[in-house]
C-alpha cells in the first residue's frame, strides 16, 4: 500500500514512517492498491478518525498531534484496524450507520458497543507493540 504522511514534523514523519511498513504487514494491507493519506489536525476531537474515499481508492487518517509517540502509536494502529475492516468488506458506511458482517448498525448504538470499535480496541496495541519491536 502506498501512502503519503502530511506532517511539518519530521520525528513524527520518521516514526510513522518506521512503525507503518510492520503495521501494514500485520493488518494484510501491505499490498493492497488503495493509497492511504496520513495527515494531522489540531482541531480535531477525537484522537483520530478513519474515512473511505473508496471513490477515488484512497483511506483518509486524519490524527490529532501529541507529544507522546506511544499515544500516536496506538491511535494509527487503531484506526489501520479500520482500514483492514473497510478494504476486507467487514465495515461499510452506509447512510444513517454503519454494516458490519451485513448487520445494520444505526448512530445511536453506543461507541463502546459497536464491534468494530471493540476489535480495534482489542487489536491496537499488540499491532503497535509488534511494529515497535522491529
Amino acid at each position: 500500500m502506498e501512502y503519503y504522511i502530511e506532517t511539518r514534523s519530521k520525528k513524527t514523519r520518521e516514526f510513522i514512517d518506521a512503525i507503518l511498513p510492520s503495521m501494514l504487514e500485520q493488518t494484510k494491507l501491505a499490498k493492497n492498491k488503495r493509497f492511504l493519506h496520513i495527515k494531522f489536525d489540531r482541531d480535531l476531537e477525537d484522537m483520530g478518525t478513519m474515512i473511505p474515499f473508496l471513490g477515488i481508492d484512497t483511506y483518509l487518517i486524519v490524527l490529532k498531534p501529541t507529544r507522546s509517540f506511544h499515544e500516536l502509536g496506538v491511535t494509527l494502529a487503531h484506526e489501520l484496524v479500520h482500514v483492514a475492516q473497510v478494504a476486507k468488506g467487514k465495515l461499510k458506511f452506509v447512510p444513517k450507520g454503519r454494516t458490519w458482517q451485513g448487520k445494520f448498525y444505526n448512530r445511536r448504538v453506543p461507541y463502546l458497543s459497536q464491534p468494530w470499535e471493540v476489535q480495534a480496541f482489542q487489536q491496537q496495541e499488540i499491532l503497535f507493540r509488534r511494529a515497535a519491536e522491529k
